[in-house]
């Protein structure tokens, strides 16, 4: 039951995003951006505010979830020294963690072959959606990170990090397809979704087209994995449980957010504000994810 659940989400996903591709096409940016803060505010913080529930899970006893609760908080704070010190350093740092975090959640269940490799696999398909996005949506990715950092990526930076992410797919796809660690129609699918992407990212604005992998690609799966490792089961009470467990800390973090953009007035954008409280969230939520998957 559980794999008819995860193949009809398949079918679901590619349709939403073909809608969604189309909503793009026929819409401005205001209808697009609209969508998409719609989108990331509710289920993409949502995805993000059982960590500590997993956490108690994960570890049975007081005195190891204690420890790892201040790991946490503690992961936390270091970002945000990082950033006090080096902003930029703070949204590259938050790229590489987002993108392995994204790799780890799309192709763990496809690939297992060492941990160094899995990483690398993982961190080069994270960074090659970035660089995907990026180039799309230069001229907003400008202004985003002149906002938070005062710096901005070059189109060099991005053709090269795409160019470098892309080769390591290449070669380490055909690795696994020789060393019979994949299946060939695992490897075309792949490229299929890559191919997909590239037009929905090239015809939509910037923050719809991170919206529609983050929510559609990335949130959605790793809530239904959440659950499942919660609750054991995935059925509606299950989901039902996990939405009310992560119902205050949503709030919170939904909360923070407004408070932040109304406060702070040299941000201007709010895209803006959404990229900051994921950088906030990205890294502890990376470690607690890594620590569920194994």
């Amino acid at each position: 039951m559980r794999n008819t659940f995860y193949s009809n989400y398949q079918n679901f996903m590619l349709f939403i995003t073909f809608f969604l591709f189309w909503i793009s096409i026929q819409f401005g940016e205001v209808v697009e951006d609209f969508l998409a803060y719609i989108l990331v505010i509710s289920l993409g913080i949502l995805h993000g505010a059982n960590d500590l529930l997993i956490l108690s899970i994960k570890e049975k006893t007081d005195k190891t979830f204690i420890k790892n609760l201040f790991i946490y908080i503690g992961i936390i704070i270091l970002c945000l020294v990082i950033y006090m010190f080096s902003s930029f350093t703070a949204i590259l740092f938050f790229v590489l963690l987002s993108s392995y975090h994204f790799g780890e959640e799309h192709l763990s269940k496809k690939i297992n072959v060492n941990g160094l490799f899995n990483s690398f696999y993982f961190l080069a398909y994270g960074i090659f959606i970035f660089s995907l996005i990026f180039y799309q949506s230069a001229a907003d990715v400008d202004l985003i990170m002149t906002e938070l950092t005062g710096l901005t990526f070059t189109e060099f930076q991005i053709k090269m990090a795409l160019l470098l992410s892309g080769v390591f797919l290449c070669i380490g796809s055909i690795y696994l397809v020789l060393t019979k660690k994949n299946k060939v129609k695992i490897f075309f699918r792949e490229i299929f979704y890559l191919l997909l992407l590239y037009l929905v990212f090239q015809n939509s604005s910037l923050v719809l087209g991170f919206a529609i992998y983050f929510i559609f690609w990335h949130s959605i799966p790793s809530i239904i994995h959440q659950v499942v490792f919660i609750s054991g089961n995935l059925n509606e009470k299950a989901i039902f449980y996990y939405v009310k467990k992560a119902l205050i800390y949503w709030v919170i973090s939904v909360v923070g957010l407004f408070v932040l953009y109304q406060l702070v007035p040299q941000i201007e954008l709010f895209a803006t504000v959404v990229f900051a409280i994921l950088f906030a969230v990205t890294a502890p939520h990376t470690w607690v994810m890594h620590k569920m998957k194994n």
